[in-house]
């Protein structure tokens, strides 16, 4: 994928110059966020720099599927073209407002993965900034991450609420890219239709059952099933917290629940997590 990058971009891989740690990226719905994580995992690469990329945005993930925190590892700048995840964490629905202890929980998690591996971790983020929950679930990040910079992409000051709790952390203030598009909720509904059914349909899908495995819903064990569960709805297959895939529940039949998905095995799922999102 060809960048065209921003005057701005190429100062702020100049003022990155020599850092190595957690850089987080703020600004609102549509402001150039993902583009402008990839094309400094492309620079930063470049530098000969590992770098991962954390991508919490549930709603509109580039690198992941709806519903999901993902994560990549990149050490060659060929690995970019092959912007596909290689970590999930479930989180069950598109909106983080609904999910926000989730939403911090499992960005620190997937952070957490790389922080050995890698000289620098990029981590992406919704555009919910305003209102309550939006500092909330921002500031819930940055307390858990401890980022060393904040990249903070806004049109005018509605970032600031967040930023003045912050700082203790570098800030760049950026301009959103003139070449960043909104989009309507009908083409971001598109979006996560697309993304799903290319999951779903690069691979063989197969019908499993399980039995005798933990049940989850908004972080919970349930223990009364029917009341959460209906046909179609999206689910991760977990070993315990860790995301393995992706499934469509098919059925519940007592302690036994049947679902299709392109996982090959099941070996070492042992927990079944039911998301808000029907496919």
């Amino acid at each position: 994928m060809t960048i065209a990058p921003e005057p701005s971009w190429q100062i702020l891989i100049d003022e990155l110059k020599g850092y190595k740690g957690v850089i987080l990226l703020l600004g609102d719905t549509d402001s150039g966020k993902s583009t402008l994580s990839r094309y400094l995992a492309q620079q930063l690469v470049s530098r000969g720099l590992s770098v991962a990329i954390v991508d919490s945005d549930v709603g509109q993930s580039s690198l992941g599927l709806p519903g999901t925190i993902s994560a990549k590892l990149f050490t060659r700048r060929e690995d970019l073209d092959e912007f596909h995840f290689e970590k999930l964490f479930f989180i069950g629905d598109v909106n983080p407002a609904k999910r926000i202890d989730q939403m911090v929980y499992g960005t620190r998690k997937m952070a957490d993965l790389y922080r050995e591996r890698s000289d620098i971790i990029i981590v992406d983020t919704t555009g919910l900034v305003t209102g309550d929950a939006g500092i909330v679930l921002k500031l819930g990040k940055i307390n858990s991450i401890r980022p060393g910079q904040i990249i903070a992409v806004q049109k005018k000051d509605e970032l600031e609420r967040i930023l003045e709790r912050a700082n203790e952390t570098r800030i760049h203030r950026m301009n959103p890219s003139p070449m960043a598009r909104q989009r309507t909720r009908a083409e971001r509904t598109e979006y996560r239709r697309r993304k799903l059914a290319e999951y779903f349909t690069e691979a063989e899908m197969n019908e499993y059952s399980l039995g005798d495995v933990e049940l989850f819903h908004n972080n919970r064990p349930q223990s009364g099933r029917h009341s959460i569960l209906s046909s179609g709805a999206l689910i991760g297959l977990n070993h315990k917290e860790d995301t393995l895939a992706l499934g469509i529940l098919v059925e519940t039949d007592g302690d036994s629940v049947t679902f299709r998905s392109p996982i090959k095995s099941l070996k070492g799922i042992n927990r079944v997590v039911i998301g808000d999102i029907t496919v």
